[in-house]
């Protein structure tokens, strides 16, 4: 069967968020109910109102660690024009390449969110390297968690269209953050960047723009041959603090300088997915607002991941 003929099915259902649709919708409305969290507006904005979000900056941990995050994340949408689609810069959890798209639809238990596969076309037809790595999409949480919960959140807003979708992948830019070398997938970046930066001009207030990352993973889960320790968790705030400082003043060069100091030991796994926005957006005065920040840390085995979330605006 032809890949664009199939789809990819939900595999985090059952443990992460509920397999059954109307327990599904209530799961996710009921986030906005969390003491902290952001509450549900109770209307939208009219158009007048509506402000120039460029990005919503997600999330993808376990929807159970942390709907609070979620909220924040996805607040912002309330007062952004409704999209015809979305691009989702997810991570490449298990890709073989830096950057991958993929044509087929995904299917959760919320129904068929549908693939632009005429921009994946468009897209493969202007590389000149390649950009397919259909196993790094299956079972990719960082493309199936912002899916399902804009199905979601589009139900309860009253928004009846299937959910339309670009999903690209990125890597951890780990020749360039490592080894001082990866000019080459800096070239690549730069070429899909210009690519996606003319479907946002072309499609305008008609697209919208998803960064679905996590931060650091540290400690004995993710191979470290130590336990995290309270000073370890302050030390890494204020490394994330000066990571996104780069990035919230649009230095290039200072955001990959600060991943090359420690060769990103903290694992910070949104290397590439911000590293492309930021070509994405270059020479554009936009400004990314941080508007959450959380350090999930586990005593079970002394280890820490760290997300945030946030938005991109003019």
């Amino acid at each position: 069967m032809d890949m664009q003929n199939r789809a990819i099915y939900a595999s985090c259902h059952g443990f992460s968020y509920p397999s059954d649709a109307v327990a599904c919708l209530k799961h996710f409305r009921s986030f906005f109910e969390v003491p902290g969290a952001c509450s549900w507006p109770k209307e939208r904005l009219t158009t007048g109102e509506k402000k120039e979000t460029l990005a919503i900056l997600a999330p993808h941990i376990d929807f159970q660690v942390s709907p609070k995050a979620y909220t924040y994340a996805f607040s912002p949408w309330f007062s952004m024009a409704e999209a015809d689609f979305f691009i989702l810069l997810g991570v490449g959890h298990h890709s073989r390449i830096e950057w991958s798209i993929d044509p087929r639809d995904y299917i959760t238990p919320l129904g068929r969110a549908y693939n632009k596969r005429d921009l994946v076309e468009e897209i493969n037809s202007k590389v000149d390297f390649c950009i397919t790595d259909p196993l790094a999409h299956q079972k990719e949480h960082s493309i199936e968690f912002p899916i399902v919960f804009m199905q979601a959140l589009r139900y309860w807003m009253g928004i009846q269209k299937p959910l339309c979708f670009l999903p690209v992948l990125c890597g951890g830019l780990h020749e360039l953050i490592i080894y001082g070398n990866g000019q080459e997938e800096l070239i690549r970046m730069k070429k899909l960047a210009s690519i996606l930066r003319e479907i946002l001009s072309v499609y305008k207030k008609r697209v919208g723009l998803v960064l679905s990352i996590d931060g650091c993973h540290i400690g004995p889960r993710f191979g470290h041959p130590f336990k995290v320790t309270e000073e370890m968790l302050k030390n890494t705030d204020l490394w994330e603090k000066e990571l996104w400082r780069n990035v919230e003043e649009q230095n290039f060069e200072g955001f990959i300088s600060h991943l090359q100091k420690e060769k990103n030991i903290r694992f910070f796994d949104g290397v590439g997915a911000i590293a492309l926005t930021m070509e994405i957006f270059k020479d554009q005065k936009v400004s990314l607002r941080r508007t959450y920040y959380e350090q999930w840390f586990e005593g079970r085995d002394s280890s820490v991941v760290t997300f945030s979330s946030g938005y991109i605006a003019y």
